[in-house]
Order: structure tokens, then sequence, then C-alpha cells
């Protein structure tokens, strides 16, 4: 497991949440969050790298990694549902790790393209780029 690096509330060391929002309704608009997204970092925890995919189902599952010297030293993965409204996004995560959760977060959405996305909490925010696999890359050496 990893530090709590995303939603910047209180979590133990090695509790890791973070999410991006899918659209609802009857419709998805160009662009669209409906797919795989990369974070090469979180802004509030170095060496953290994550994947999340979501459907159009309104569901998501996402993965966190930690790195540090160039090998991965952690992981979480967490899943739940997802609504967008008024370019607000808000997320319920209802299992971590394979147990039940509950956590509910909620992100102004700053911007969305095809390829790139950016939401904020607080201070933080989160960008994250479209990629075709759920597959990470290898941790990047020094971190």
């Amino acid at each position: 497991m990893i530090a709590a690096a995303s939603r910047v509330r209180p979590r133990a060391l090695l509790s890791l949440s973070f999410a991006f929002g899918l659209a609802s309704g009857p419709a998805f608009a160009d662009p669209s969050f409906i797919g795989i997204w990369y974070s090469a970092f979180q802004p509030d925890e170095p060496g953290v790298l994550s994947l999340i995919e979501f459907k159009d189902d309104g569901t998501f599952y996402e993965e966190f990694r930690k790195c540090v010297n160039g090998e991965f030293v952690g992981y979480q993965f967490e899943s739940g549902t997802l609504t967008l409204m008024d370019n607000i996004e808000r997320i319920v995560v209802d299992m971590i790790n394979g147990d039940a959760a509950k956590v509910e977060d909620t992100y102004a959405v700053e911007y969305l393209s095809d390829t790139e996305r950016r939401i904020r909490m607080d201070d933080h925010v989160f960008v994250s780029h479209r990629v075709a696999k759920f597959d990470f890359p290898n941790c990047p050496t020094g971190t």
C-alpha cells in the first residue's frame, strides 16, 4: 500500500486514494471521461503513479503504485462510482484493496480534452493523460 496521495484527506500512511470523474446523465459529451487515464505524479505525494479506468456504467477501477529509487515499493487499488454534474466530480469509493469502504470526495473539473484531464481539490491540481491500455510504465529512476 501507499501513503495518502490524492484526495487530501487524513489517512494513515500506506493508504491511498485518487479519482477522476465520469459524466452522468443520458449521454456522454465529447470529450468523454470514459477510458483509461494515467498520472505520473500526485501533487501531494512524490513517487505515486496512478491508472484509472472509467466505464460508461458510472463505475471506476483505479490502481496506485509508489516508486522509490526506481522500484515499486507499494500499491493500492480502489473501485466505486462517480458522477459529473456542472463540472463538479463526485466519487464514492466502495472498495479499497478488496475491503469494503465508504469514501466520498468532490473535485472541480478544470480542464478536459481527448488527451488530458485536470481536476482540483483545495490547492491540489491532479493531471492525467489518456492511455490505450491499463499498464503501468516502469518506475522513474531516482524518485
